[in-house]
């Protein structure tokens, strides 16, 4: 990046993806955290070891299957595992997950799922850039948890978890307020998204049921969800069921 002159003003640091990234991580973001946050509760941290020709990922005395996401370098770059030929050789069969998620973004045409090498560096916070990204893949890909891990370069290995060893998150209607609120942190730019696909990975039946407005129901209970004119949450209301 050059040097602003006198007649050109500083660049603003990159805080957001595309709008159709945004859109996608946010379908997923409070899912995707939450199944994060119950992987690590069982792999939590400790003495660690990646095998990347077996894609397995060895922390503490308990061992995964993982898949490779992408690396991200000390210069700022994330550069996605299907295009380092270096690390991942065209063909390898951990590339599956990461191919996978390349053909979502030609699907739904979004940039960052099919551009090789995104520059986080110009990101107001570059690693948490990363972490968005992995948590997306993760959604995407309704993978167990991600990890990442710092090699002897300094660079970050992130993988995705794809062992079934790992437990889904169960649905808890204490925690539904906490878990879309998380989500929408992470993901701001389409709550309505984000309260859906919260919802429907739990089993509700989500509909609409006005312009800026939808219902969730589960057998036990029924989720309300308001929004203003800016698609921004106002009101959540979670009702049980009487039996």
């Amino acid at each position: 990046m050059t040097e602003p002159t006198q007649d050109q003003p500083p660049q603003e640091p990159r805080r957001w993806f595309s709008p159709a990234m945004e859109r996608a991580g946010a379908a997923y973001s409070a899912w995707a955290a939450e199944q994060t946050e119950t992987y690590n509760t069982h792999h939590p941290t400790g003495d660690w070891h990646v095998d990347v020709e077996a894609s397995t990922f060895r922390q503490g005395d308990k061992t995964v299957r993982v898949a490779p996401l992408g690396t991200f370098g000390t210069d700022g770059s994330w550069v996605w595992a299907w295009a380092n030929p270096h690390m991942h050789p065209p063909g390898s069969p951990r590339l599956a997950a990461s191919i996978a998620l390349r053909e979502f973004g030609q699907q739904y045409d979004i940039p960052e799922l099919v551009t090789p090498r995104l520059e986080c560096g110009d990101f107001a916070d570059p690693r948490m850039a990363a972490e968005r990204l992995c948590l997306a893949a993760t959604g995407t890909l309704s993978g167990y948890g991600y990890a990442s891990v710092t090699a002897n370069t300094g660079a970050r290995f992130a993988m995705m978890v794809v062992d079934d060893v790992i437990p889904r998150a169960e649905f808890d209607l204490v925690t539904l307020p906490r878990r879309i609120m998380q989500g929408i942190e992470i993901f701001p730019f389409d709550q309505p998204g984000t309260v859906h696909g919260y919802l429907a990975r739990h089993g509700f039946t989500v509909e609409r049921t006005g312009e800026q407005a939808l219902r969730g129901v589960r057998p036990e209970c029924t989720v309300t969800a308001e929004f203003n004119e800016h698609r921004a949450l106002a009101h959540l209301s979670v009702q049980n069921t009487p039996s």
